[in-house]
């Protein structure tokens, strides 16, 4: 009923598509059958933005595609009445980790034994200064499918406006010493989204996947082009 209200209230239905994979992100969204984007939609941090679809909801946010570009959005930051037309997510619920153990027929009277999981590798920082009022906060290497010389990044916006990033604006050196310019920005999702430029929100952080070369690179760190 309240997303009715919404729509009675004058605003313009959204079209929900098919929940996207946001990187760092592992908790499902709803989606709902509205066919029309919003044509206009101004933020609480007041930021506007231009035929806006949202694309996942989630228990703390949602994503939307719009003129500007992929943006993750804190439902706070919504007009009220469109943040109480979404349907409510609950907080996510982690459950017990699933160690698969191989079977060895030559081994049928050993005791089993748990392996040990192997950890996740913690991103390291960066040794950036501020750029354009945004850090790179951190990043760790990550494969996107052929596209081997690869790193995830998060970039953090301190100031009180969208920030616009280009990949060139970032390097990345190799331990050989070798410095590579970025060529994409990705989302990595069901499809995947490639892009240009990114835009991060004012207070806010992105975390994409930018690429640097096809072939592995051993990443030492990744900084500002200065």
């Amino acid at each position: 009923m309240r997303f009715a209200t919404f729509l009675a209230s004058g605003a313009r239905p959204l079209l929900l598509g098919a929940c996207l994979l946001v990187p760092g992100a592992s908790r499902a969204a709803d989606t709902l059958p509205t066919p029309t984007p919003i044509a206009t939609l101004k933020l609480n941090d007041g930021r506007t933005l231009h035929n806006v679809q949202v694309k996942a909801n989630y228990f703390d946010s949602v994503v939307v595609r719009a003129d500007e570009g992929l943006l993750k959005l804190a439902k706070n930051n919504l007009p009220q009445a469109l943040a109480d037309s979404l349907p409510a997510k609950p907080p996510p619920a982690s459950g017990p980790d699933t160690v698969m153990q191989g079977f060895n027929p030559n081994s049928l009277q050993a005791p089993y034994a748990r392996p040990t999981p192997r950890p996740t590798p913690t991103p390291r920082p960066t040794r950036d200064p501020v750029y354009k009022g945004c850090t790179i906060v951190s990043f760790q290497q990550k494969a996107f499918r052929d596209s081997l010389g690869c790193a995830e990044i998060v970039i953090r916006n301190e100031t009180d406006n969208v920030v616009v990033i280009s990949p060139s604006e970032i390097v990345c050196v190799t331990t050989q010493g070798l410095r590579r310019a970025g060529w994409n920005f990705v989302t990595d999702g069901v499809p995947p989204i490639i892009k240009r430029q990114e835009f991060v929100p004012a207070h806010g952080d992105v975390d994409d996947i930018i690429t640097f070369s096809n072939e592995a690179l051993d990443i030492s760190y990744v900084q500002w082009v200065r």
